[in-house]
């Protein structure tokens, strides 16, 4: 049987070229996502974030994420990142920072599933290759997921990870995997659980609890960069 995918989730300041390298010298994941690329109508190509694409040397796929809100911009980012070597392009519907929501970005557009409607259509079709979406289950509560699979099911997207909690959550509640374990049902591509894998014990319950496919890791990972190498092992039957 496939194991799981581990994917080292993508976090603001954190997960630069160095971090990557870093991880890689632990185990590493299966896929590292970047930094995301901030896409507004004058933005370019952030340096420091293209190097964790073009000069990563992990031998592992690299997806490059963006956040925004205008189309034509993130149709020109996304067709400039394909230009590198990247194994695809991530769009962020999930960060909760206020300045972002506030700019109806990140996590602030799941308020707007036409406009995610509206996004993921245009994407879709200026991307050549794998388009890949972060979510949370909602804005404000969770009762509104469905309707942002809806949106997600027209959509030829090749991977789905969900951060199991709202926007408002931040990173203060629990997870909610009953809406991970919905989007698994209903999704054709691979769904990955995201939020609060903190050791293997807590990974191994979260994929019980959704069949997802894999387990996106982030802050867990920086306490405990062994946590990659943990789970491969347990998987393995090694000690």
């Amino acid at each position: 049987t496939h194991r799981p995918a581990l994917v080292l989730a993508p976090m603001q300041d954190v997960t630069d070229l160095p971090f990557m390298r870093l991880m890689a010298r632990y185990g590493g994941p299966d896929v590292y996502v970047t930094e995301y690329f901030r896409v507004t109508a004058d933005s370019k190509l952030n340096a420091n974030t293209l190097r964790s694409i073009t000069e990563n040397e992990t031998g592992r796929p690299v997806l490059a994420q963006m956040i925004g809100q205008d189309i034509p911009a993130l149709v020109r980012t996304a067709r400039e990142l394909e230009k590198h070597p990247v194994a695809g392009i991530d769009l962020n519907l999930g960060c909760p920072a206020p300045i972002v929501c506030r700019k109806d970005a990140g996590g602030g557009l799941l308020r707007y599933p036409e406009r995610v409607d509206e996004i993921l259509r245009a994407l879709r079709a200026a991307i050549q290759g794998r388009f890949t979406v972060k979510c949370r289950v909602g804005f404000g509560d969770k009762v509104e997921f469905p309707r942002l699979l809806e949106v997600f099911l027209k959509h030829d997207i090749q991977m789905l990870t969900i951060h199991g909690r709202t926007v408002r959550d931040a990173y203060k509640t629990p997870v909610h995997p009953e809406c991970v374990a919905t989007a698994v049902q209903a999704m054709p591509c691979p769904v990955i659980a995201n939020g609060n894998v903190v050791d293997v014990p807590t990974g191994l319950s979260y994929l019980r609890q959704t069949g997802a496919a894999g387990l996106m890791i982030g802050r867990g990972a920086i306490r405990h960069p062994w946590l990659f190498a943990q789970l491969h092992a347990h998987w393995e039957g090694g000690e």
